[in-house]
């Protein structure tokens, strides 16, 4: 299977995951870990454009909203945060989305664990629609990002990541990630490349239709 067959939007979908004021924002939990907020909205600009290209060719466009409801927290989720000072106050402003809205026809998607098929009707709604391909976009490409890749592989969903298009809590991490994604789980590869191949496909088709 080439690339353009792989990405060709009769059986793909667009997941934009976690793009929230608790990632992007001063406040948020990557600034309370003390990790560079500011590094996340520089890919802001980039996806909100990707996202323009995508809605000409997709069906499917799934913006993912992590939820940290008090009666979802675990003992092993509170173990875990506790350790790693991730716990504060529930506030539901950290769940808005930062700079990068869904349109009415998207499919809005809450999840409350880091990949975004654990708890959630994702594999159903992908199948559903005929989806066999996923592109993934947005925070953090070594949290909720490569969990969601990891997951999506196994379930046998193609995995595509623009590496312009994520960020991690930092650089070595999302560099890491990308490894580790394009090496085992999917196939990591700039914004651009897809989007052309997207309008390959769309000339193609118009000439075999005249």
């Amino acid at each position: 299977m080439d690339f353009a067959e792989k990405i060709n939007p009769s059986h793909t979908a667009l997941m934009v995951i976690d793009v929230q004021r608790d990632y992007f924002c001063a406040g948020g939990i990557i600034d309370l870990m003390k990790h560079d907020y500011r590094a996340n909205q520089e890919i802001i600009p980039g996806l909100n454009r990707f996202i323009g290209e995508a809605r000409r060719y997709l069906k499917t466009i799934i913006f993912t909203r992590q939820t940290m409801y008090p009666f979802l927290r675990s003992p092993v989720v509170v173990e875990h945060y506790t350790r790693a000072r991730m716990v504060r106050p529930f506030d539901p402003r950290n769940e808005e989305f930062y700079e990068c809205a869904p349109a009415p026809d998207d499919i809005v998607l809450p999840k409350h664990r880091y990949s975004a098929f654990i708890g959630t009707p994702l594999d159903a709604i992908l199948r559903a629609n005929g989806i066999r391909t996923l592109i993934l976009t947005g925070v953090a490409t070594n949290v909720c990002v490569e969990s969601t890749a990891r997951d999506g592989f196994m379930l046998e969903y193609h995995i595509v990541l623009p590496s312009d298009l994520t960020s991690g809590v930092n650089d070595q991490a999302k560099q890491m990630s990308l490894y580790n994604i394009n090496t085992f789980f999917g196939e990591v590869v700039e914004s651009g490349s897809i989007v052309s191949a997207w309008e390959k496909t769309f000339q193609e088709k118009r000439t075999n239709v005249t």
